[in-house]
């Protein structure tokens, strides 16, 4: 990531199980460029969730809950951004 000389957006979710807030936030320092997003209450498969362990793993197999709504719109913003 320290050589990528294109827009980066890390996102992280509190609550991921998987990576880490501080995780992401190595990535970021590995290139000062990229832009960190940590979104709250978000976890590894993008959707709402407690960091409780049976509750979030619960999540990733539930296609009924919708992916984060702040993860859908920095990602809007971030492609809006940089593709004009």
């Amino acid at each position: 990531i320290e050589k990528l000389e294109i827009p980066i957006l890390v996102i992280a979710g509190s609550t991921d199980l998987q990576v880490t807030v501080e995780d992401a936030q190595r990535l970021q320092i590995a290139n000062p460029n990229a832009e960190l997003k940590v979104i709250d209450g978000m976890n590894h498969v993008l959707k709402n969730s407690s960091a409780e362990t049976n509750e979030n793993m619960a999540s990733y197999s539930n296609p009924k809950l919708p992916l984060n709504t702040e993860f859908k719109a920095s990602i809007n913003s971030f492609f809006t951004k940089y593709l004009q």
